[in-house]
């Protein structure tokens, strides 16, 4: 069979790099080798093949993928959207029983799995009877490659392509389906609004089952041509050393960097621990960079501005979710703390005041300080939840989607600031709404309380409807009790905001990307 790629915008540009044998596009670091943007074309058009099968099209066959974050990753998913299929990222770090809960809800069909993952293979086809294709590196790369670049077929962008699951923050996981032009719209706007070019490099930690590894991290930087640099997982010291050794081992410079901040916080904790010379050596190594991000979970302001003490870099923050991409992101170079910017290019927003009882409210988008829920519309906005058409009904109307991110305009230009979850960080009390963000950030904007972290939830109450509780993890050898907490935040927040529950705990529980599960925090106050 001919090698061919769909006439997408992702592989026409792809077409274009791999005209110069010279333009990487894989950095895989767990193999410690490079494959040029030629290389994977053609891996990714020859496995079309393989799972093709002399079929014409797999006609939206679900697909797993099951690999570490790599080349083998990157051709698999390119692979399946070339083949007419519909790629599922199953995310390498969940048990057993929540990839079989992936591989079962979205019907796959076939679990395209390296061989790193042998024993999870077997377990996952003893559970599910999945059909296998195990792949390496050398597999997937074919022996002589044609004289000649794959060639382009014609595929309906409107198609589904991929399937992404929820973090489950407020339910059982839903698959949201985006199609290929979703993921475009998603992709082309973040290259224009973070200025993506082929000189980029890109250093890549995030995981691959979620818009922020899958979409800001990896589609945009090889949309645009540049290099991902692809670890398979987060060490704050390797990770330190690396940026390091571009100046001091003549590594390949490094220009962008993005990610949750649990993990900011992991490599301030280094750096602090550091000696003074090893210091020095942390804070110019962050130089190479253009600019980094900061997404997936509020950013407290003590960490953006310890890390820009550090770094001399100001943390980039945008607002998406796996049901948009990105919709609202800061300028590139106009950064307000504690806001997330502006609506994103064609991607429009509106602002619902809360109606007890109702869905709809009045529209309150250019009103400043008085919150709403947000909607969003557009390309970008994904195509539905995977066999929960009830499900998406609820959520979609007439093209708006309702994110249930309660938002509010701030400051003379409007800038857009997220306060929380509806369901899970607005907290009804006393017929008051408090943002638990709020409160999180005052919490750890004080430095006599000691807190590493915190999470504010609402705990039921049959007098105040919920009453303010707060989860913290402390410095090293602190202690905190509750009426000291009182007493400090009483002087910064409105007294009915000040929680009235207290928790000190060794850790929040927390999802693959820096999220916490509020609701595993909940009992314990119960």
């Amino acid at each position: 069979m001919a090698l061919l790629l769909p006439d997408f915008p992702l592989f026409k540009n792809a077409l274009a790099y791999a005209k110069d044998p010279n333009n990487i596009a894989i950095d895989d670091q767990i193999l410690q080798k490079q494959f040029t943007y030629a290389e994977l074309v053609f891996a990714a058009a020859s496995l079309r093949n393989r799972l093709l099968a002399g079929k014409a099209d797999l006609e939206e066959q679900r697909i797993a993928i099951l690999c570490p974050s790599g080349f083998a990753y990157v051709v698999c998913q390119w692979a399946v959207w070339a083949a007419g299929g519909i790629a599922v990222p199953i995310c390498t770090s969940h048990p057993v029983a929540e990839q079989v809960y992936t591989v079962t809800d979205s019907q796959a069909t076939l679990l395209l799995v390296h061989t790193f993952y042998q024993d999870r293979q077997a377990a996952l086809v003893r559970e599910t009877g999945i059909e296998v294709l195990a792949l390496t590196e050398q597999e997937l790369l074919p022996s002589g490659q044609p004289a000649t670049l794959p060639g382009l077929i014609e595929m309906d962008v409107q198609r589904r392509a991929m399937i992404i699951y929820t973090s489950g923050t407020t339910g059982k996981p839903k698959g949201a389906v985006s199609t290929h032009d979703n993921i475009d719209a998603q992709t082309s706007v973040l290259v224009d609004a973070w200025h993506w070019t082929e000189k980029d490099r890109i250093y890549h930690i995030l995981p691959l089952h979620h818009v922020h590894g899958v979409i800001n991290a990896l589609a945009c930087p090889l949309f645009a041509g540049a290099t991902v640099e692809m670890h398979e997982k987060f060490d704050a010291r390797k990770t330190w050393q690396r940026w390091v050794d571009t100046e001091e081992k003549d590594k390949p410079k490094l220009t962008t960097f993005m990610t949750v901040p649990t993990v900011y916080a992991k490599l301030i904790a280094i750096y602090k621990a550091a000696p003074s010379n090893d210091q020095q050596r942390y804070r110019k190594s962050c130089n190479q960079f253009r600019f980094m991000v900061s997404g997936s979970a509020s950013l407290p302001t003590p960490m953006r501005e310890e890390w820009e003490r550090i770094s001399g870099q100001v943390l980039l923050e945008r607002y998406g979710m796996t049901e948009l991409g990105m919709a609202l992101s800061q300028p590139y170079d106009d950064r307000l703390e504690g806001t997330v910017g502006f609506p994103l290019k064609d991607v429009q927003v509106r602002l619902l005041a809360e109606v007890e009882g109702s869905e709809i409210g009045t529209d309150v988008s250019e009103t400043r300080n008085v919150p709403g829920l947000l909607h969003v519309k557009g390309r970008n906005v994904f195509k539905e939840y995977w066999q929960r058409p009830e499900a998406t009904a609820k959520e979609k109307v007439d093209g708006w989607f309702a994110t249930g991110d309660l938002v509010m305009r701030t400051g003379q230009k409007g800038y857009y600031q997220i306060l929380g979850r509806n369901s899970i960080d607005i907290i009804k009390t006393g017929g008051e709404k408090v943002s638990a963000l709020e409160i999180e950030r005052e919490i750890l904007s004080c430095p006599s309380l000691a807190v590493a972290d915190v999470a504010v939830v609402g705990v039921p109450d049959p007098e105040w409807g919920q009453r303010v509780a707060a989860a913290v993890v402390l410095d090293a050898n602190e202690t905190l009790d509750l009426d000291t907490l009182r007493i400090t935040l009483k002087n910064r927040l409105a007294v009915y905001k000040v929680p009235s529950m207290l928790k000190v705990v060794d850790q929040l529980p927390k999802n693959a990307m820096g999220k916490v599960t509020k609701k595993d925090l909940v009992p314990l106050f119960l």
